[in-house]
């Protein structure tokens, strides 16, 4: 089809890696064939739920990668039978972009057909006018390529290129509330009212759309970092429309489908009370230093380098410095494969200035909260805390800063800024 084929064109870079979120299904099969015929940098990954169909459907993906000769992989996620959508794409998207690297885009296959499904779910589910933006084309180093263009168009792509592929079939189990809207509401709203849904869905989208522009420029006032968002908490009052638009933004970003009323009444909550107040799945929302902060901690560290990015904070190695502050550190290089960076633990001590107190209590004292503290990395040597980036290091830390032949950590805070939303 020349109007798939056409936006393939337009939206895929040759030059640019990318990756296919595999289905076994029509929609990912065809975005596949689409995008292996404009580039040679891209890849293939199928997600399996272990759920009723999920190994017919990952024989179907491993297949039809093999038979374009695109690299392809399985990813396990570990679920139970019978687990529900909302964890089954929480598992999906947690798979697919530890596998991702640092220059891939990942390629999802949502139509025109799935924006008006979540047009319909965000609505009835009571989400914000931002919700009703429902699927965006771009987001971050995401790319849904398919999003303007009908089931309809992909389904008669797949036949005319002969591409093999398996319905799913628990695609037709109705108690799925998505099924419902697919199989039951929206026909049933087709035949009792003129003109086509899809179009008039369309049109509201793009009015929103327009009327939001000018809200855009205040998400510049978010900032997150991985398994971190933070806003000012003087942009948070009740009853304000910014606020509610503000807070959409904020729900989208950490993989909410929609914000509810319970929702704001947690970010009102912690912003009159000092501690942490649980907010979606695994974030946390609390007050610190004139902001709201949400917090992940699963998310905050991924991995045990040491100069992985840990949340906001980014280390690299220097080999000078005219500078020794709390934010840089220099030991010897025969140190530098038993150091590491980890969280404080219950009881961690930290000596300084011939003093040894409580890390919890150094932290009190320069204003970090409680949900900051906990994932706040210091650099240890065995169990001694040596440095703690952006505060203090302790005596021995000190005392192997004067030592010869040494190599420098720099770390720095980065956080960014709210971008495609």
């Amino acid at each position: 089809m020349t109007e798939i084929r056409d936006t393939i064109n337009n939206l895929i870079q040759p030059s640019k890696s990318y990756v296919v979120a595999l289905s076994g299904g029509v929609d990912s099969a065809v975005l596949l064939h689409a995008v292996s015929s404009h580039t040679e940098n891209v890849r293939s990954v199928f997600v399996n739920h272990n759920q009723e169909d999920s190994n017919i459907l990952q024989k179907s993906a491993e297949k039809f990668a093999e038979t374009l000769n695109i690299q392809h992989i399985n990813l396990d996620s570990e679920l139970e039978l019978g687990a529900s959508e909302t964890k089954m794409r929480e598992v999906r998207y947690g798979l697919l972009f530890s596998n991702m690297k640092p220059d891939e885009k990942l390629l999802l296959g949502h139509h025109n057909d799935d924006k008006v499904e979540t047009f319909l779910l965000n609505l009835f589910r009571g989400t914000r006018l931002k919700g009703l933006l429902s699927i965006r084309k771009q987001s971050q180093n995401i790319l849904r390529p398919f999003i303007e263009i009908k089931k309809t168009s992909i389904i008669a792509y797949a036949k005319q290129n002969d591409i093999k592929f398996v319905d799913d079939s628990t695609n037709k189990d109705n108690s799925v509330l998505r099924n419902w809207l697919r199989n039951e509401l929206i026909p049933d709203i087709e035949t009792n009212f003129k003109g086509d849904l899809n179009n008039k869905i369309q049109s509201l989208i793009l009015e929103i759309e327009e009327l939001t522009k000018n809200e855009n420029k205040l998400t510049s006032y978010i900032k997150h970092a991985q398994g971190y968002v933070e806003i000012p908490i003087s942009l948070i009052n009740k009853n304000d429309s910014k606020t509610f638009y503000l807070a959409s933004v904020i729900s989208q970003l950490i993989g909410q489908e929609g914000l509810k009323n319970i929702d704001l009444e947690k970010i009102f909550v912690s912003k009159k009370n000092s501690g942490q107040v649980s907010f979606f799945q695994n974030w946390q929302v609390s007050r610190h230093s004139g902001l709201i902060i949400f917090l992940n901690k699963k998310l905050w560290s991924t991995s045990d380098e040491l100069l992985a990015s840990r949340g906001f904070f980014k280390f690299k190695l220097q080999k000078s410095s005219n500078v020794l502050n709390n934010w840089s550190y220099s030991l010897p290089k025969y140190l530098q494969k038993q150091i590491y960076f980890s969280v404080i633990s219950d009881g961690d001590q930290f000596k300084a200035e011939g003093n040894t107190k409580k890390v919890t209590e150094l932290f009190r004292s320069h204003g970090v909260n409680k949900s900051l503290r906990e994932v706040w990395p210091v650099l240890k040597l065995k169990d001694t805390i040596l440095w703690i980036p952006g505060i203090r290091k302790s005596s021995e830390g000190k005392w192997l800063e004067t030592q010869k032949d040494k190599f420098i950590i720099s770390a720095s805070v980065e956080k960014g800024e709210i971008e495609n939303f």
